[in-house]
């Protein structure tokens, strides 16, 4: 009776009582992981803007190992900015300044992020991120950065963006690719998400928790028990 009992219980119920186990509408194969990727407006808008920048780029010309040196530099700094915004941003707790309560809609995303992990709707990044793209780049312009320069670094900042959301996405679907360095991407993410919040920040690269100590191995860190609420209630 008690395994009749277990099989009648719905995905959803599943998922609530065990949140480790993805619930069973979920992506389960590569055909429908990536088709739902490519349905949802961030991952859309992102190969949209990445193959008006790279086709810029390749008309404009214009080539010098500098392109190689933007990229590169922008590869060697993109796991510190995931950890920085992830730690500083997405986890900011609100508190009380003269007697107002200070709060920002990233966080507050992020926080209904954790409560409901495996709600697609809360894992990709929110529109309004993207208008804040566009004065980084007229910034760069503005200091001197020629335009094919731009044009790189626009190109490599959405292409790193795009392998964001694809490495995010991959650890809230039951679907991973064959390939190791995913499979660990969604491990430790997974670890952030069901363990402990306060390690495993990286989610597309790794790096800098290595860096900062926060990649430890998960048998040495106790469970939270805040990891769904991230201790605010």
């Amino acid at each position: 009776m008690e395994n009749t009992a277990r099989e009648m219980i719905s995905a959803e119920e599943t998922a609530r009582r065990n949140p480790m186990r993805p619930p069973a509408h979920l992506p389960r194969d590569a055909g429908s992981a990536l088709s739902t990727f490519v349905s949802i407006t961030s991952p859309r808008l992102l190969v949209i803007l990445l193959s008006i920048a790279l086709a810029l780029r390749v008309y404009v010309g214009q080539w010098s190992y500098w392109d190689a040196v933007v990229v590169l530099a922008l590869l060697a700094y993109w796991p510190l900015n995931e950890y920085l915004i992830h730690v500083v941003l997405l986890h900011f707790k609100p508190r009380t300044i003269l007697g107002r309560r200070v709060d920002f809609l990233l966080p507050q995303t992020h926080r209904q992020h954790h409560a409901d992990p495996w709600n697609l709707e809360r894992v990709f990044i929110p529109l309004h991120i993207y208008v804040g793209a566009i004065p980084v780049y007229a910034a760069l312009a503005w200091w001197g950065m020629s335009e094919p320069l731009v044009l790189t670094f626009a190109t490599a900042h959405l292409f790193f963006a795009l392998h964001y959301e694809w490495s995010h996405y991959l650890a809230h679907i039951p679907w991973c690719p064959d390939i190791a360095y995913y499979q660990n991407r969604v491990r430790e993410h997974r670890l952030h998400h069901f363990r402990n919040e306060n390690y495993w920040w990286g989610v597309s690269m790794g790096a800098a928790d290595r860096w900062f100590g926060t990649a430890p191995k998960p048998e040495s860190v106790d469970r939270s028990g805040t990891h769904s609420t991230l201790g605010l209630h």
